[in-house]
């Protein structure tokens, strides 16, 4: 009952203050030393994931910038989608998805399904859209790459090139996680494995840009010109709206179909993988299983069972929800960054803060609450153990594992409570 409700309230909020205050303090200490000038090939203001860093990166910039909004980050935010944007090949829609102010890096394949939803992010923030009018062209082309060379038609999913380029490095999901690893064959290995998270990535890139044609029909009387002085019409951007709008709905359905596993008995359901190569489902559990509902994608049912799916031990552990359930042949907490990143068991911020809003998005807010908590709790353990953060924890004692002096989504923590007591999800298209 409500009163009940209130009583919890005001006992998680009580226990977790500390915690919580310790995260604030020192992202408002840290955080603006992640806002960078305009540099060379970057021309546009920008956000790296820490004070040491020269590199923009896709999704850290995206995730920290909507974190750091209270803090600041809205112009490196604007700047960072600019800059990925206006270094979007027009012919083919390719993007790095690292660019420093001496031009790409080619770390990552391609630039994550992300900038046109941070794009939005940032003119939510700052109540202008029109600064992104002119970059209409590039957020087609970017839209357009993803159906030309990502689209399994037979089943309508959209793929990885490797698991480096989803940023979840060696998620066990792929036998053969990267070019980085020796098992690497571009022939097998390339453009295989499909994932709550491209499909949930795109849903959104698709969803904002009809959302920014919408708000361009509203709010501008004359027909404006894109970056190449091409007029832009209402009926072009009436169109694209519609397209958009659909392709959306095909990714709903296409995650429905193919990505949703039910249990027989009807006990229990989660989110998997696929593998396009092979036809076949891959059914490792991974903290993907619950990534739709960040998204909203989910009918309540499902929502329901993924919720409970969370909550089971193998894949929430005591500092957070695992990125892999600790009963898979792979798990492990090993102290890796060369050759990429480990995702086969530490908890990752990321993660746990985008599934506690997905969570909050459909009424669970309690146990939203509960995972947002733990994470803080992670993160206040280690800047009190070490005076900074890492970029992942041990799954089962909460120590921090490499990179130390991370900030990125860490960052996220500073505001993640505060919103889930007041029912705001700052990634709500």
């Amino acid at each position: 009952n409500a009163e009940y409700m209130g009583i919890m309230w005001v006992f998680f909020a009580l226990i977790a203050c500390d915690a919580e205050q310790t995260v604030i303090a020192h992202v408002a200490q840290e955080g603006p030393s992640a806002f960078r000038n305009a540099s060379g090939f970057l021309t546009y203001p920008y956000l790296v994931p820490a004070g040491p860093y020269n590199q923009l990166w896709d999704w850290d910039s995206v995730f920290m910038g909507i974190a750091l909004l209270d803090f600041g980050s809205a112009p490196y935010l604007s700047g960072s989608m600019k800059n990925f944007l206006s270094h979007t090949n027009l012919t083919n829609g390719e993007v790095q998805g690292c660019l420093t102010p001496d031009g790409s890096t080619g770390t990552i394949y391609h630039a994550k399904p992300v900038i046109i939803q941070g794009a939005w992010a940032a003119a939510v923030a700052t109540d202008d859209y029109a600064q992104f009018l002119q970059f209409q062209p590039q957020m087609k082309a970017l839209l357009d790459y993803w159906d030309r060379e990502r689209l399994h038609k037979p089943t309508g999913l959209y793929v990885w090139h490797d698991q480096l380029e989803s940023g979840a490095d060696n998620l066990p999901i792929s036998q053969c996680p990267s070019p980085r690893s020796d098992c690497w064959n571009e022939t097998v290995h390339a453009n295989s494995i499909s994932s709550t998270d491209i499909m949930s990535f795109l849903y959104r890139e698709h969803m904002a840009y009809a959302k920014f044609c919408e708000q361009w029909l509203e709010r501008t009387p004359n027909t404006p010109t894109n970056s190449l002085d091409q007029a832009i019409t209402p009926s072009i951007l009436t169109v694209h709206r519609l397209q958009s709008t659909q392709r959306a709905n095909d990714i709903r359905e296409a995650i429905d179909r193919w990505l949703w596993l039910e249990e027989t008995s009807g006990s229990g359901g989660y989110y998997i993988a696929y593998n396009t190569s092979f036809s076949e489902p891959v059914l490792n559990r991974v903290y993907l299983m619950g990534f739709p509902i960040f998204a909203n994608l989910s009918s309540d049912s499902q929502a329901k069972l993924v919720a409970t799916a969370l909550e089971s031990p193998d894949i929430n552990g005591p500092y957070g929800i695992r990125s892999t359930s600790n009963l898979d042949d792979r798990y492990n907490n090993d102290n890796i960054i060369v050759p990429y990143s480990n995702w086969r068991g530490p908890v990752w911020v990321i993660a746990n803060v985008l599934l506690a809003y997905g969570l909050l998005q459909y009424g669970y807010s309690e146990q939203a609450y509960r995972v947002a908590n733990q994470m803080v709790d992670t993160l206040a353990l280690d800047l009190d153990t070490t005076g900074t953060w890492h970029e992942c924890y041990h799954a089962d004692q909460g120590n921090g594992l490499a990179a130390s002096g991370f900030l990125s989504w860490n960052t996220l923590g500073a505001t993640v409570l505060k919103n889930i007591r007041t029912g705001h999800n700052p990634f709500v298209l």
